[in-house]
């Protein structure tokens, strides 16, 4: 669901500060970036030939259901919940953990590839999301494609009530393998239109850029009820 600036404005103001944790970096900036956190050969898996929306419903590759339209990137195509992913949502979890000082809970995740001039909207993200992880894949691309950060604004004190300095917006570049964490409820974040044409190729091969989104919730933080949501949006 695309979400107007005073939306993002709104969410950003009355979330920020509720998913503390114990990495001064990660508090200051809602973002953090972790370098190999994934082997990408346990993730990569070859762009399918179709666009659009799958939903696994079991663990075998071939349950799953397919909708033609991907809802919030249109023209990409989006897999939640896709098999290979199941144990390395776990795996990462752990990571986070000690990167972050705190438990997690998993909700869900999936996986998307992008094509040249798809953008990612600024937005902030439902509660399922409190803690994410957004790890690069593969592509075949040679420039950088960064996702954009706003930084939290500086208040006088926790009523929020007087601005001391405003957010930066920050742009993260990652290498495959490489995972930037971030609070999804807290910080807006997006990407820019991915470079290049669709038309354009490499032999028979569409431009692509591959990332996966894997979701989580502090155990004992105010979104805890969240836990394990298999949501899809």
């Amino acid at each position: 669901m695309k979400m107007t600036e005073t939306e993002i404005v709104q969410s950003e103001w009355q979330n920020t500060g509720t998913s503390w944790t114990r990495n001064q970096f990660f508090e200051e900036n809602g973002f953090l970036v972790v370098k190999n956190i994934c082997d990408p050969k346990k993730l990569f898996c070859p762009p399918p030939e179709k666009t659009g929306k799958y939903i696994w419903w079991g663990k075998e590759i071939d349950q799953f259901r397919y909708f033609e339209d991907e809802e919030q990137v249109n023209g990409s195509l989006a897999r939640y919940w896709y098999p290979q992913y199941r144990k390395i949502h776990s795996d990462v979890r752990k990571i986070l953990e000690e990167a972050i000082g705190r438990k997690l809970y998993n909700t869900y995740y999936y996986d998307r590839y992008y094509y040249p001039g798809q953008q990612l909207i600024k937005h902030t993200d439902r509660p399922a999301c409190e803690i994410s992880v957004s790890v690069h894949i593969s592509t075949n691309i040679k420039e950088d494609w960064p996702i954009y950060f706003k930084t939290p604004d500086k208040f006088t004190d926790i009523t929020k009530k007087e601005l001391v300095k405003k957010g930066e917006n920050v742009s993260v570049k990652l290498k495959q393998g490489d995972g930037v964490i971030y609070k999804g409820c807290e910080r807006p974040h997006w990407r820019d239109s991915m470079p290049g044409l669709f038309e354009e190729m490499i032999g028979d091969e569409v431009f692509y850029y591959h990332q996966i989104f894997f979701h989580y919730v502090l155990q004992d933080g105010v979104r805890a009820h969240f836990a394990f949501d298999r949501g899809n949006d």
